[in-house]
């Protein structure tokens, strides 16, 4: 293996270049950092700022800074209640938004050189510097003259652009074509090594389009370096832009029927009930009751683990998509509140009996190829880790789930074995889900032998290491024999169905048996379900159902409380069932997205 020492050059946000720097000491042997030089909060792109400083909409002029300090006064108050209402935790603090100052931190600690630069003209601060040998300069971000630097610094240079896929500068965008170009140190012109197009989804956001074409681009670089590297490679731009077509082609293959003209500006989704039901129900979250037990639950660091359960972070329009802006929106809003932990990191925490803050999992269900994009961009971005579960025989066939076919939705293909193969060596974390996504409620033990073990054995071959987690399809009672729950049981450490609830630390000797709650795109129905309000006004909704029943046989009719009456019926059965939570058509009740 080579050695090569490389200076990065960020004009990017800063949770970019650590992100990149980090990966590009784990992922690439051979590679020594000899500096980071990041350009200025104040001097990035517009969108890059943004992204840094966790503003999601995209707007300008007085008006929108009115409206910024409104909001400002309104989320402190908001956050000083949530953090009253969660038991008055302590060390969480705000992880959601990565700043110079860990920036700075980071690099100190890593030893790795760090300069801030202000000047527009980066030859001339160039100049200024003196760093050691440099073998290859590698530029995150858009830079102006690339020609400049070259000849300063006396070495090689790589930058992926971003070019538009629009032959009209003034219509409309219809996608990006972003391009990995290699500037030699001689006066020779720069040559491609490999180029990929993303197209613009109809949900697609400026924020979200942005964080998608920034993965894009860092794994084009890196893997653009470790072809450079590779003792075997005589060609490495032929290497990268075939790595690119194996791991990246498949999922923008099918992206392209679906690409639209880029909006002005995406509003956040709504939620699914009605204003006036949450208001009732946020009056519940504020109770006594909600706050007595969450502070007893800091006194005893007996927090539980809370699973939320989705399917695809994505773009397209899907019965069962969650944006990736919305999905950052609430990555972000998770961060303030909670800690964000992988499944794995959970059932060692419930194993320890000692949960000290509100912390939360994160898994996605069958597989979906959209994933590789849309939640690893916001995953990377958040550095935060999530747990996949995967139906192994859709990925062998490459072919669309049977339960999207029976309700009519097309094109939307799983992951491939290389793509996951290749994020599960970059820290995410993956399950079984079946085979074929089949109902569990059977007594045939060779059938759930053949789903619920084969599919172990599926993921273990492809991924070279064991596999300890397991979701089962569709996850309702009546989804789950007893048969098929102790075979699941034997089999894997820790396996999850849909039945809502939680994860308790209190218990002795930890379950096998977790339960998930959903993932919604609206914060408040978010919390509201995190805090168990939904099961509480269900229960009291089904208790109250067999009261009446009883009081109907004797003739008798209890009455109730209209302030009662309407927070009952906001009752997630109810509110669930035209499973508006995905945004999109009507699915089956059975499916595993409702989760009650």
């Amino acid at each position: 293996m080579k050695n090569i020492r490389v200076l990065i050059i960020s004009n990017a946000r800063p949770s970019r270049s650590w992100n990149f720097v980090n990966r590009i000491r784990h992922e690439v042997p051979g590679v020594q950092v000899c500096g980071v030089i990041q350009r200025s909060l104040r001097s990035i792109p517009a969108i890059q700022r943004q992204i840094a400083r966790g503003e999601m909409l995209v707007s300008s002029g007085w008006t929108s800074k009115v409206r910024s300090v409104l909001h400002s006064i309104l989320q402190g108050l908001v956050e000083s209640l949530l953090w009253f209402v969660h038991g008055c935790p302590i060390g969480l603090g705000d992880r959601g938004t990565f700043t110079m100052n860990r920036l700075t931190k980071g690099c100190a600690r890593a030893a790795w050189p760090l300069v801030f630069m202000k000047e527009e003209n980066i030859a001339k601060v160039l100049r200024a510097l003196s760093f050691d040998r440099v073998d290859l300069v590698i530029l995150l971000g858009d830079f102006p003259s690339v020609e400049d630097m070259r000849v300063e610094l006396h070495c090689d240079c790589i930058l992926a652009c971003r070019h538009r896929v629009n032959h009209d500068p003034t219509g409309p965008k219809s996608g990006a074509l972003i391009c990995l170009e290699h500037f030699a140190r001689s006066p020779k012109p720069p040559y491609t090594i490999a180029s990929v197009t993303l197209p613009w989804q109809p949900s697609d956001g400026l924020i979200g389009f942005t964080l998608k074409t920034d993965l894009i681009a860092d794994d084009l670089l890196l893997q653009s370096v470790a072809s450079m590297l590779a003792e075997n490679s005589s060609n490495p731009s032929k290497a990268a832009q075939l790595w690119a077509d194996r791991i990246l082609g498949p999922c923008l293959a099918q992206l392209t029927k679906d690409a639209e003209p880029i909006p002005q500006e995406r509003a956040p989704s709504k939620p699914c009930r009605p204003s006036w039901k949450l208001c009732l129900d946020v009056a519940l979250l504020c109770s006594p009751w909600v706050v007595l037990r969450n502070v007893y639950r800091r006194l005893r660091s007996r927090y539980p683990v809370l699973i939320l359960a989705h399917h695809l972070v994505s773009d397209r329009r899907h019965r069962m998509a969650i944006s990736t802006e919305d999905f950052l929106r609430q990555v972000r809003y998770l961060q303030k509140y909670y800690r964000i932990v992988s499944l794995s990191e959970a059932t060692q925490l419930l194993r320890s009996g000692k949960v000290r803050v509100p912390t939360v999992a994160l898994t996605f269900d069958d597989g979906y190829a959209d994933n590789f994009l849309s939640l690893r961009a916001v995953a990377s971005e958040a550095g935060i880790s999530a747990t996949l579960f995967i139906t192994t025989h859709p990925v062998d066939t490459h072919q669309e789930f049977e339960h999207d076919a029976a309700n009519g939705v097309t094109g939307f293909l799983p992951l491939t074995w290389d793509q996951i193969q290749y994020w599960s060596t970059r820290g995410a974390e993956f399950g079984s889900h079946t085979r074929t996504h089949m109902d569990c409620n059977t007594q045939d033990r060779s059938k759930l032998q053949a789903e619920i073990l084969g599919s172990k054995e599926d993921l273990e071959a492809q991924l070279g290491k064991p596999v300890h987690l397991f979701a089962f399809p569709y996850g309702q009672h009546e989804n789950m024999s007893p048969e098929a729950m102790h075979l699941a049981a034997s089999v894997y450490s820790h396996f999850v169905s849909s039945f809502g609830g939680e994860a308790s630390s209190g218990n002795k000797g930890p379950s096998s048996h977790l339960f998930r709650k959903n993932l919604y795109t609206s914060q408040w129905e978010l919390e509201l379900e995190l805090q168990s309000v939904f099961d509480f006004v269900g229960a009291i909704r089904r208790a109250l159902r067999r009261i009446r029943k009883g009081a109907a046989g004797a003739e008798v009719t209890l009455p109730m409380a209209p302030s009662l009456s309407a927070s009952i019926s906001a009752a997630p059965n109810e509110a669930l069932g035209d499973q508006r939570t995905f945004q999109q058509a009507p699915e089956k009740a059975s499916y595993g997205s409702s989760l009650h």
